[in-house]
This record gives structure tokens, sequence and C-alpha cells, in this order.
């Protein structure tokens, strides 16, 4: 297996790159490009992170991208996911037959008993002394019930108007697909359709969020920041 980081660093020399210059090329961090350069995996924000930044840097020195993450992969493996346990539902007790029977007679007297009572009721009740407003109130029509609507989140639109940004989407949340990665430069643009995102920020100042149109507020500067919308 090459070496990871001495290939970056040999690539960016014979380039005449200083990592200040990597940085702005990549729009990483230049911190963390001395940690790809150093293999030094303990200093990145994590193995997404680690993966996503060494693609970046590899493509933007003109270098196999895939070659540098397979390697990557090869060295630092993906952790094994947890073991999810699901208990099965206890099974509701058995009725007995002669139990529903009994129920079942208990209610059907309940029936006859409520309906002679209203029978009674209604035999011996003197008709209202006012006609007209029974009838009038037999035609009033109910209230209308307003309909209710479903917000349905609108579509996202990510764009760089300031400078470039190094961008992650995933669907649904921090371990969701991956829908983009890479660095949008300025003066382009991602869309996303109608559903719940999870967003990764390189450089939160040079982008603007809106959703359905609206702007959606981003805390932050120059440091990476995460966002749900």
């Amino acid at each position: 297996m090459f070496d990871i980081g001495a290939s970056l660093a040999a690539a960016r020399e014979s380039r005449g790159l200083s990592l200040v210059d990597a940085e702005r090329l990549t729009c990483v961090r230049g911190k963390y490009l001395a940690a790809l350069e150093q293999n030094d995996y303990d200093a990145l924000p994590g193995r997404t992170y680690a993966r996503a930044f060494l693609r970046t840097y590899a493509s933007a020195l003109g270098l196999d991208a895939d070659k540098f993450v397979a390697a990557f992969e090869e060295l630092v493996p993906e952790p094994e996911e947890e073991t999810i346990v699901v208990v099965a539902p206890r099974r509701p007790p058995r009725i007995r037959l002669r139990h529903l029977l009994a129920v079942g007679a208990v209610a059907a007297i309940a029936v006859i008993v409520t309906v002679a009572a209203t029978s009674r009721t209604s035999s011996t009740t003197p008709p209202p002394s006012h006609p007209s407003k029974v009838l009038a109130a037999r035609h009033t029509r109910p209230a209308a019930t307003p309909a209710v609507h479903a917000t349905v989140p609108q579509t996202l639109v990510v764009s760089a108007t300031n400078g470039n940004c190094w961008v992650q989407v995933r669907r649904g949340g921090a371990n969701g697909q991956i829908l983009y990665e890479g660095t949008l430069h300025q003066g382009g643009a991602l869309r996303f359709g109608a559903t719940t995102l999870w967003l990764r920020l390189g450089a939160p100042a040079s982008v603007v969020i809106t959703r359905g149109g609206k702007a959606v507020p981003v805390v932050g500067g120059s440091q990476p920041v995460n966002i749900t919308v």
C-alpha cells in the first residue's frame, strides 16, 4: 500500500503550492489538509469527513481520488454496526367463549332497557309550543369543518454566493443516504426535493440556503456547521 500522506504532500509541492494555497483551492481548512499529509486521521472531525476531505484534496491536486479513498478505507475500515435486538410483542391473553357470551348478554339487556325507557319518554312528552322553531332547527345545516392541510417541505436550494464551500448532504439525518458530497464553487447551486435533509457546510458564510423560497438561517462563519432542514 502506498503512503497516502506522503503522496499528497509530494503532489502539492511538485505544483509549487503551499498549504495556504491548497486551502484556497479546496475550501478545506489547512490544518485538516496537514493532518491528511501526516496520516493523522484522529485530528480530523470523523471518518466520514476524513474520507470526503481526502477525495477533495486528491482531485484538486489532479490525482486518482478513487485510489486514495480505497487505500484510506482499507487502512481505516468502517466500524461495525451495533446489533439491534428485536423483542417480540407479548401475546394478549385468551378470552374464553363463555366470557364473551356473558358480556354479550349483559350488553343486549342494556340495549333493551334503554329502548324501552326512550319509548316511554317519547309517548309522555307534550308537543312543543313553538313548532316553527323546531322545524327551523331541523333544517339548520351544521357548520362546515375547516380542512386540515398537511405541511409538506418545499424544495431546498443551496447557493454558493460568497465563495466556494465544501458541502455534504444526507437524506433524513447524519447517518442517512449521501445525496451529494463535494466542493460547491461560487456561483453554483444545488437543488433537492421535498424531504428532510442533513447538511454539513465547510464554509457556511459562503452559501445561502432557501427552503420553498424562504431563507434558512445558518449560524457560523468560517467554522464547519451541521444543520437539518
